[in-house]
């Protein structure tokens, strides 16, 4: 069984007696070069062909390096702030309406300051009974402007997709993955059985089939802690030079060792299993030399909807099994950057359920977090109505539960998701995505909606406008903190990068573990999604009641803007080459239904605001049936053309035109082959190894080094290719 253990480097009272005996200048870390591990962090962020950073007026679509997944993400908040602005200013009107109000400055309902300036804009502040044709007209006008902003926004996201897809070249471009292989598979099989389609993709003699084998995962693991050990045996080694400063070096020297012994046992026995017999776990990458025989190979291969199978005149043939019998699925391989080797041969049924274990987790933590905000919002059953005071201590434990509890959502979901083992970093990016937007929205929500009897007035009853004053403040006050917040820690990031370089950089004993505490961060699309819509979607739930949610959010979108980018040219290392699919989710599902989710919830705070605001819920007067019809039609335009516009992805004849220029796979300089990162055996001789990616690199001197530079190799696809501007990498 594999070791989970490192030695500690020094006990408790060694490292509070090192803290408190003085600063770095007095620790043996005086001897590393600082700036050489600062100049390894600044080399690992995106750079030119010159190697320079680029300024922070480059336009996204000049940076198809780093990949479609981010240039998609920054176009996507780009567009979302303005379309933002200019509901804004089409609600203006409406706000303006708001304020001829009397409700919220009315000193018998004993709403305080901020909180009645809220109210002053909101629908609360409107006396019953009174019709909403200027608010009907404007939001229709506000969803229409929307609706536009979505459809241009998915015609911009593909033509962002093609053009990034076209100028930059990379191993997916000409690869597939193959699933449902047999056990005993070999590559020399998979090599013939697809080399109908097109020549297989060399590498020197090699051809580019990689199979992927059980006791992979363990295999890494063990190489992983072995590496670990290793630096700690060395740190060891170097505290041993200072046996006064350092007593307990000796003794965690052997311990080191020791684990360091175990662990290449465990390797050496894993290593003779793995001779005995290789196992296919079902999946293998398949490299072709041209793109055309790739496109053939999917083309073949693609499985028809059931609409099509039913309404097709002759069904296709299907292509040539493997073995004869066994049916093969092809589908377009992800960027070998994108990949999580380790987590290939989990079985689809045990991902299955982990992914419905960790969404019971996630469900439970929801309804935590709900209880405690009823918790806290039912006090006023007990204590009494104390009118400004408790509504204000109300508020404000509600908001840090919200906020808390987001928070420990930002810490549980990502290690939920890598225990779900997802098979590319794109697809556990997205499961972060859904997961935490979900939470939030859901989360906010209910917790503003608890707060419809927190407050009363003299009277001892409460209203709309009350609850303006109590949930509509709890939304304002959890997007604006949760923002803020989020954006500080996103900026200067507290807790990857200032907190280790100055804790833990000056008790580094070797350069190694020095570089690795001042690596750059990385980007995580997401996490930054999941704000950016989680915003989004309480703007436009909101909005029609409350339009100063989209000024708010508006402001807040522009600067995630800004801090992102900056981050990403400055501080973010290069990050995976992720697809489209986060982007895709975000532009086709979640904008569309929160634009859907403002067209329900909009008639009903129309309803409950004219027709009866004293209660939660009531039939709708007569004189709504003008907002009624036009919130009616605006729905069923979005239904309606959701398809045509934003579902159906249209052919793009130019894109089809440059791919078909044709390049070889092996004449494209630094491109990744599919290869994971510890694919040779235990005891090779060899002094290569595979980088990040599965690129070989092979140190002078027959040494092993790790290249961090992210700048990749470049060239140009041939003469004729220059004048269309591709560039690969």
């Amino acid at each position: 069984m594999a070791s989970s253990e490192t030695v500690p480097l020094l006990s408790p009272q060694r490292q509070s007696m090192l803290m408190d005996r003085g600063t770095a200048a007095n620790c043996p870390a005086r001897n590393l070069d600082f700036d050489e591990a600062e100049r390894l962090a600044a080399e690992s962020v995106i750079r030119t062909d010159q190697g320079e950073l680029f300024p922070l007026t480059t336009p996204m679509s000049e940076l198809g390096m780093l990949g479609t997944g981010v240039g998609l993400y920054f176009n996507f908040v780009r567009y979302a702030t303005a379309a933002l602005a200019v509901m804004s200013v089409l609600t203006l009107p409406v706000m303006i309406s708001n304020f001829h109000g009397s409700l919220a400055f009315d000193p018998e309902e004993q709403i305080g300051f901020p909180r009645n300036i809220i109210v002053a804009s909101s629908l609360g502040n409107r006396p019953p009974g009174q019709p909403l044709l200027l608010h009907s007209i404007m939001d229709f006008l506000c969803t229409l402007a929307f609706f536009c902003f979505l459809i241009y926004y998915r015609r911009a996201q593909l033509k962002t997709q093609r053009e990034i897809e076209t100028r930059v070249v990379t191993a997916a471009d000409y690869s597939i993955r193959v699933t449902n292989l047999p056990e005993d598979a070999t590559e020399d099989e998979i090599s013939e059985h697809f080399s109908s389609f097109g020549e297989i993709a060399k590498m020197g003699n090699k051809e580019q089939v990689t199979v992927c084998y059980r006791g992979y995962a363990a295999r890494a693991k063990l190489l992983d802690l072995r590496e670990k050990a290793e630096e700690d045996v060395e740190q060891f080694t170097v505290q041993m030079q200072s046996p006064g400063q350092f007593p307990d070096a000796a003794d965690g020297h052997a311990a080191a060792t020791k684990v360091l012994d175990r662990l290449n046992t465990e390797l050496a026995a894993l290593e003779r299993r793995r001779g005995k017999e290789q196992v296919c776990c079902g999946t293998a990458f398949v490299t072709f030399k041209l793109e055309s025989a790739c496109r053939s190979c999917l083309e073949q291969h693609k499985q028809p909807s059931l609409l099509a199978s039913l309404f097709a005149g002759t069904p296709r043939a299907p292509f040539r099994p493997f073995r004869g019998s066994v049916s093969l699925k092809v589908a377009k391989a992800p960027q070998p950057s994108d990949i999580i080797w380790s987590n290939i041969e989990v079985p689809a049924h045990s991902r299955a359920l982990r992914l419905a274990g960790t969404s019971c987790v996630a469900l439970l933590m929801l309804l935590i977090a709900t209880g405690l905000i009823a918790a806290v919002n039912g006090k006023h059953f007990f204590i009494g109505n104390e009118g400004v005071l408790l509504s204000t201590i109300l508020n404000v434990a509600a908001v840090l539960i919200i906020i808390l509890s987001n928070v420990s959502m930002f810490v549980l979901i990502p290690v939920l998701s890598v225990f779900e083992a997802h098979t590319t970093k794109g697809q556990m990016e997205l499961t972060i995505m859904l997961r935490l937007w979900l939470f939030q929205v859901l989360n906010t929500m209910l917790a503003a909606f608890m707060f419809w009897d927190a407050s009363r007035n003299k009277m001892g009853q409460t209203n709309w406008g009350h609850w303006f004053a109590d949930g509509g403040f709890l939304v304002l006050n959890v997007i604006f903190g949760d923002a803020t917040l989020m954006n500080v820690i996103e900026f200067f990031r507290p807790f990857d990068v200032i907190i280790p370089r100055k804790q833990q950089a000056p008790y580094c004993m070797t350069q190694k573990r020095l570089n690795r505490v001042y690596a750059a961060p990385e980007l995580s699309l997401g996490m930054r999604y999941q704000m950016i819509l989680k915003h989004f979607t309480l703007a436009l739930a909101l909005g029609s009641a409350m339009p100063l949610v989209y000024w708010l959010v508006t402001i807040l979108c522009g600067v995630t803007y800004w801090i992102d980018k900056y981050n990403v040219l400055r501080l973010y290392r290069k990050p995976a080459l992720v697809n489209n699919d986060v982007g895709k989710v975000a532009a086709v599902y979640i904008t569309p239904g929160s634009l859907l989710l403002h067209l329900v919830l909009a008639p009903y705070f129309y309803t409950v605001v004219v027709s009866c605001p004293t209660q939660l819920s009531c039939a709708p007067d007569p004189l709504l049936t003008p907002t009624f019809v036009l919130l009616a039609v605006a729905a069923g335009i979005v239904i309606v053309l959701w398809h045509p516009t934003l579902h159906r992805e249209p052919a793009g004849v130019e894109w089809e035109l440059v791919r078909a220029r044709e390049v070889p796979y092996a004449c494209i300089h630094g491109i990744e082959t599919y290869k994971p990162q510890h694919p040779c055996p235990l005891g090779s001789e060899s002094n290569a190894w595979p980088g990040p990616g599965g690129r070989v690199m092979e140190a002078p001197g027959g040494a092993s080094r790790v290249n961090n530079r992210s700048t990749p190799h470049r060239q140009n696809r041939q003469n004729a290719d220059e004048e269309i501007g591709i560039s690969v990498f």
